[in-house]
C-alpha cells in the first residue's frame, strides 16, 4: 500500500502530461508516482483541481483529507469495486450469527498478541528486561481470552481483556517514552503531544484498512466489536484494532526522541504532523514476516491480504485467523 502524504501549506496538486504533481509554493515540483494507492492531505490550505480528482479515481488512487487531528473529513475514490456483492450478504447474514462472536474475539485476541510482540521487541532493542515482563503479562491476557469460549462473550467482556491488556501496554510505553512528552497512558482527548502524534497516526491507518476492506468487497460500517452506528466505520475500527501496535505505536515509540514536537495553538503543527505521517507510511513500505504466506511483506500490503482473507472466510463461511506479527 503506497501513500503520498502532502502537510505543507501552500501546496497545490496538479496534472502535467498525465501525471499529477505537488506543487510547492517555492515552485519545484515533484511527481506523485502512479503506482501510489492513497493521497493524503493533510492540511486545510493545499489546492487540487477536478482534472486532478478525475485523473487519480482513473487510475484508482484514493485522494483522503485529514483534519488536523488526524481524523479522516472526507474521502474520494472511484464507485467502481471489482467485487460481487456476495461477501456483503456473508457479512449481514453472518455477523448477527455466532460466527460474529468468534470474529470479535479474533480481532481482540490479535490486537493483544501483537502489543505483547511490539513490547519484546522493544525491550530487545532498549536491552531493557523489565519491558519484557510487561509482554509477559499481556501474553497472560491473551491467553486467558483464548481460552474462553466466544459464544460467552459479549462486547462488554471483549472489552475488559482489552482493556486490562492495554494498561499494561501503555505503562511499559510510558515508562520508555522521553518524560518531558507528559506521557502517562493511553487517552484519546489528551492534550500531550505523543497522544494526539497516535491519533494522528491512527488516522492515516483508519484510510488505509477502509479501502482494503472495500476493495475486498466488505462494508466498512458493519462491524463485530465496535457498537453499529449510523456513520461510524464500524469494521474498519474493528479490523484495524490488529495493525494499531505495528503499523503505528512501534515506528512512534521509536522515533519519539527524533520528531520535534511542536504546538501550534491547542494542535501539533504541520511539521510535527508531516514528521508523524512520515513515520508511519514509510513503516507501511517496510516489510514484516507473514506467516500466512512464510515470507516477508510490505505491511501495506498484508493489510491488503488480511482484508482479502476476510473476505474469503466470509464467502466460504469458514474461521477466520486473525494478524499476528512477528518481529
Amino acid at each position: 500500500m503506497k501513500v503520498y502524504t502532502i502537510a505543507t501549506p501552500g501546496t497545490r496538486i496538479v496534472c502535467r502530461r498525465g501525471g499529477i504533481y505537488a506543487v510547492k509554493k517555492s515552485g519545484e515540483r515533484v511527481l506523485i508516482p502512479p503506482d501510489t494507492d492513497v493521497i493524503v492531505i493533510a492540511s486545510s490550505r493545499v489546492g487540487l483541481s477536478s482534472k486532478v480528482v478525475r485523473l487519480a479515481a482513473r487510475r484508482g488512487i484514493d485522494i483522503v483529507f485529514l483534519d488536523y487531528d488526524g481524523s479522516p473529513v472526507a474521502r474520494v475514490y472511484t464507485p467502481t469495486i471489482n467485487k460481487t456483492v456476495f461477501a456483503r450478504v456473508q457479512q449481514y447474514k453472518l455477523f448477527q450469527l455466532d460466527y460474529g462472536k468468534r470474529l470479535a474475539k479474533e480481532f481482540v485476541y490479535s490486537k493483544i498478541v501483537n502489543q505483547a510482540e511490539v513490547l519484546r521487541y522493544l525491550a530487545k532493542n532498549y536491552r531493557d528486561p523489565s519491558i519484557r515482563e510487561y509482554a509477559y503479562q499481556v501474553d497472560g491476557v491473551a491467553a486467558e481470552l483464548k481460552a474462553v469460549d466466544p459464544r460467552l462473550l459479549d462486547r462488554e467482556n471483549l472489552m475488559a481483556y482489552e482493556s486490562r491488556a492495554a494498561r499494561i501496554y501503555w505503562q511499559a510505553v510510558s515508562y520508555l517514552l522521553p518524560q518531558e512528552l507528559g506521557f502517562r497512558g493511553r487517552d484519546h482527548s489528551s492534550k500531550d503531544p505523543f497522544n494526539m502524534a497516535l491519533n494522528y497516526g491512527y488516522g492515516i491507518l483508519y484510510n488505509i484498512c477502509e479501502k482494503a476492506l472495500v476493495l475486498a468487497g466488505l462494508d466498512p460500517y458493519l462491524g463485530v466489536l465496535h457498537t453499529p452506528k449510523s456513520g461510524k466505520e464500524s469494521l474498519t475500527f474493528d479490523f484495524t484494532e490488529m495493525f494499531r501496535a505495528i503499523a503505528v505505536d512501534k515506528p512512534l515509540i521509536l522515533d519519539a526522541k527524533r520528531i520535534r514536537f511542536e504546538f501550534s495553538g491547542d494542535r501539533l503543527d504541520y511539521e510535527t504532523r508531516k514528521s508523524v505521517a512520515t513515520v508511519v507510511t514509510e513503516n507501511l513500505r517496510q516489510r514484516y514476516m507473514y506467516g500466512k504466506i512464510n515470507r516477508r511483506e510490505e505491511l501495506g500490503e498484508i493489510i491488503k491480504r488480511e482484508a482479502w482473507d476476510l473476505a474469503q472466510s466470509l464467502r466460504e463461511e469458514s474461521e477466520y485467523r486473525g494478524f499476528r506479527v512477528v518481529l
